[in-house]
């Protein structure tokens, strides 16, 4: 099974929700999945357990007739589709008006709203990848305006969430690992929530070691190539010039650096007993010295 079933089943499992979230979250799903239509409620589901679920909270907050039915798709392999059907009857409209009453503002006013609705929408057409692949949360929706409202309610609530248009559907998704666990807890998948952050902590130990190996290597390595360098000016000069031609102080820090090839610009330091900079600025007289040579030699 995928990580996004695995998440989900967690969520379909628990219906101990208020009678206000059953609402929210029955919106949401029909919304996400553009399921008004003018004379009826038709929604399309390929999740026998959410379909169930939706079926439950519809009997729960209405006595409307519902009409269940299920047909067979072949369209990107062959699986179930169960559809949910609500004809106009009476109290249909009444029905309609509370489904479509969840604003912006009176989403964000409401903390069992707020969780009701999004559970809706992540569980008709949310997406998680297994955090050990990426951070990855997407919402895949049917209807423009309502991926605008989901996108408006997750940003008014400070989440890194972006919104574009992929294979022709609005696309809302969350690339942030927090943003991502702060929706599992609000949604209600608590254990998964534990399994993702814990695979987000030893994954971002493991890139943080990572990281600090390859400063490492990459310190030694520029440590290596400064010796490497500095060695070849002294060569030179050596053969030019003679190193006892040098001043005291840059004669001493020349045979320092032939004896100790690997050593750092500290480390040097700390076996004459000056500063790294004053290490430095020895260097840098080296090669002033070692590029009129160099300038000499070309003149010739």
């Amino acid at each position: 099974m995928s990580y996004t079933y695995n998440v989900k089943q967690e969520i379909l499992e628990n219906e101990l929700v208020t009678e206000i979230e059953k609402k929210a979250e029955l919106s949401a799903i029909f919304f996400s999945k553009n399921a008004f239509h003018k004379d009826k409620i038709e929604l399309r589901l390929e999740n026998l357990s959410l379909a169930k679920r939706v079926y439950k909270f519809i009997k729960e907050v209405t006595d409307l007739r519902i009409e269940i039915k299920y047909s067979i798709s072949k369209r990107l392999g062959e699986h179930n589709v169960y559809i949910i059907l609500i004809p106009k009857q009476r109290g249909y409209r009444d029905f309609t008006e509370i489904m479509r009453s969840f604003s912006e503002k009176l989403i964000l006013a409401s903390e069992e709203i707020l969780k009701g609705f999004i559970r809706g929408i992540f569980l008709s057409c949310g997406y998680i990848k297994d955090p050990q692949k990426e951070y990855a949360l997407d919402f895949f929706m049917d209807d423009e305006e309502t991926a605008d409202k989901f996108y408006n309610i997750l940003f008014s609530k400070k989440k890194k969430v972006f919104k574009t248009l992929k294979r022709n559907k609005p696309l809302v998704y969350i690339r942030n690992s927090e943003d991502i666990m702060d929706i599992m807890v609000m949604i209600g998948s608590i254990q998964s929530f534990f399994k993702y952050e814990e695979t987000t902590m030893i994954k971002d130990l493991k890139n943080k070691t990572i990281r600090e190996m390859n400063w490492e290597v990459a310190n030694e390595t520029k440590t290596l190539n400064t010796g490497n360098n500095q060695i070849k000016m002294i060569k030179l000069i050596d053969k030019e010039m003679g190193l006892n031609s040098l001043s005291p102080v840059l004669e001493e820090i020349a045979y320092v650096r032939l004896k100790n090839p690997e050593s750092s610009l500290q480390e040097i330091a700390e076996m004459i007993g000056i500063s790294k900079s004053g290490v430095r600025n020895r260097f840098r007289r080296i090669e002033e010295i070692y590029n009129n040579l160099k300038n000499e030699e070309i003149e010739e």
